[in-house]
């Protein structure tokens, strides 16, 4: 019995000297399903001549984001809760090959409806990765690093298309095609993502990170909930009420110009400048995952929310202010410094629900809390659309109403995130019953 014990002891321990390849193995992943986000807007051209719409901010074409995050986001929720119980190779492994089926059956489809179908499949593979990725994060870094290991896996969807947009934006010049660009990278992503989906595993239900002791110091910054809670216990506190509201508005302002940053620079007259500004948001969007996870470790989560998500709605109420041609050069900086901003939602949310609500059930809680983000991938692909639609191209409301719209969104969801606090008991899911802990090992 003894030496059972101490094997499963030795066990663990090789596993936690070896957890940096976990982590290294999600960003890998995430670099190359991130291209479903931020790699979007350099197919739109393509496929409205492909299809012969006037342009690429038809609404039906912009549907087709839409359906990509409002598929994520839910695949997400579901799939987590699975890894919960089940662990994560496996299910990570088929979300990869899901995600390089729906790119290269996107290549082929011959009509709209066909690539609303395509895509939205794929989309599904995106949502498996992240939800396993980020879950991994939570579980095998308790401590003080909790933030940053958070924010460097997020780096690789958020900065990843830094990479890859160039290429795909190079294969469909030089092709003239927007299919090769799918097709290529579908390839690509068929093949690494299940290699990376195999070094994927959480540790056993109950783990702490050997630096726990240490992260006492920093409790007052970054303090716990007073225990492990399940989605219908996450749900009925203010607390999740305040994060969920906060996480559609700063989602929904991000998105909105993600979808839309060639037509809104466009209108201003930054043809180079908005074309530059596709890739270098990505970068900029990744930076910023990683420097907030970090600083929120220190600083805690509600006061770094509130400094980001200000930092991006300054810099998209500067930009849709700013005058034409002559400040290409301004445009791109007020578009990066609203990327730093952004992007470090999907680095303060996942540790902040892990806080407060425990990693027990982190799949599943942050997987539901990722939700929001379907809301805001509908605001961002329809209402946008149709906001654009309805002024001529040239027009100063098509940059000015969406980058100011966005920046308000910014504002309110920096003020709701200073005010969270954990919460202070988990309710019960019946008057006389009491959450039962059980052990779980390694998967």
């Amino acid at each position: 019995m003894l030496s059972s014990v101490a094997q499963a002891d030795t066990n663990l321990d090789r596993l936690v000297k070896r957890r940096w390849v976990r982590v290294v193995a999600a960003l890998f992943a995430m670099v190359f399903v991130s291209v479903y986000e931020y790699s979007w807007t350099l197919y739109t051209p393509g496929i409205a001549k492909a299809f012969h719409y006037s342009t690429p901010n038809a609404a039906v074409i912009g549907g087709i984001f839409s359906v990509y995050v409002v598929v994520q986001a839910i695949s997400m929720w579901l799939f987590g809760r699975y890894s919960d119980r089940h662990g994560p190779r496996m299910i990570s492994i088929l979300g990869g090959l899901i995600t390089g089926i729906g790119y290269i059956g996107s290549a082929f489809a011959p009509s709209i409806p066909v690539l609303y179908l395509t895509y939205g499949f794929g989309s599904i593979g995106v949502g498996i990765i992240y939800a396993t990725s980020i879950s991994s994060a939570l579980r095998w870094y308790t401590g003080k690093k909790r933030g940053m290991m958070v924010g460097l896996i997020d780096l690789g969807f958020g900065g990843g298309s830094f990479a890859l947009s160039p290429l795909i934006k190079y294969i469909i010049s030089v092709t003239s095609n927007f299919r090769d660009g799918f097709l290529y990278l579908g390839i690509a992503q068929i093949i690494i993502i299940p290699v990376m989906g195999y070094f994927f595993i959480y540790p056993p239900a109950g783990f702490r990170s050997p630096d726990e002791p240490a992260a006492e110091k920093v409790r007052k910054r970054v303090p716990k909930g007073p225990g492990d809670f399940t989605v219908g216990q996450m749900t009925r506190t203010w607390q999740w009420a305040v994060i969920y509201v906060s996480f559609f508005l700063i989602v929904g302002e991000g998105l909105a110009v993600i979808s839309h940053l060639i037509p809104i620079g466009e209108a201003k007259g930054f043809t180079f400048a908005a074309v530059l500004a596709v890739f270098l948001f990505p970068f900029a969007n990744g930076f910023g995952r990683f420097i907030s996870g970090t600083v929120s470790d220190y600083l805690g989560r509600p006061l770094s929310m509130m400094v980001f998500f200000f930092i991006s709605g300054f810099a998209m109420l500067g930009a849709a202010l700013i005058p034409g041609a002559p400040y290409g050069a301004l445009y791109i900086v007020l578009i990066m410094l609203a990327a730093f901003g952004w992007g470090p939602l999907f680095a303060l949310f996942p540790p902040t629900v892990g806080d407060y609500f425990g990693t027990r059930n982190s799949g599943a809680n942050y997987g539901f809390t990722y939700t929001a983000k379907a809301l805001g991938g509908i605001f961002a692909g329809y209402v946008f659309s149709l906001i654009l639609l309805r002024y001529p191209g040239t027009h100063p409301f098509v940059d000015l109403i969406p980058l100011t719209i966005a920046s308000i969104m910014a504002f309110c969801a920096g003020i709701l995130g200073v005010i969270l606090r954990p919460p202070k008991r988990v309710p019960l899911t019946r008057p006389a019953a009491a959450t039962v802990q059980t052990n779980q090992g390694v998967k």
